[in-house]
């Protein structure tokens, strides 16, 4: 995991794929986490250092915290967890998705 960013109800997480997913996935994967699933969000430009945008949303962030805005919805205000530590709920999620 490279980076988390947890939410009240979800939590968005950057991944580095192994070797073998990355030749098909490419290295590194972008995923929502909420409830009983897990959404792959496609990175378009991640050019500037405090803002990403994907295909379903835009995430915006200093140091401390960011936003994640979707079109049509609430932003989701966002926590930057550095000990990169998923709710088990959540690890459980992602390595359905992996796998």
């Amino acid at each position: 995991m490279l980076q988390l960013f947890n939410a009240a109800h979800g939590c968005l997480v950057e991944i580095e794929l192994v070797q073998l997913q990355a030749l098909v996935d490419g290295a590194r994967q972008w995923l929502w986490i909420e409830g009983n699933m897990v959404t792959v969000l496609q990175l378009l430009d991640g050019k500037l250092s405090e803002k990403r945008v994907f295909d379903r949303a835009v995430l915006t962030f200093d140091g401390v915290q960011g936003q994640l805005c979707w079109p049509g919805g609430p932003p989701d205000v966002l926590s930057i967890d550095a000990s990169g530590t998923l709710r088990p709920e959540f690890q459980r999620l992602l390595h359905q998705h992996l796998n």
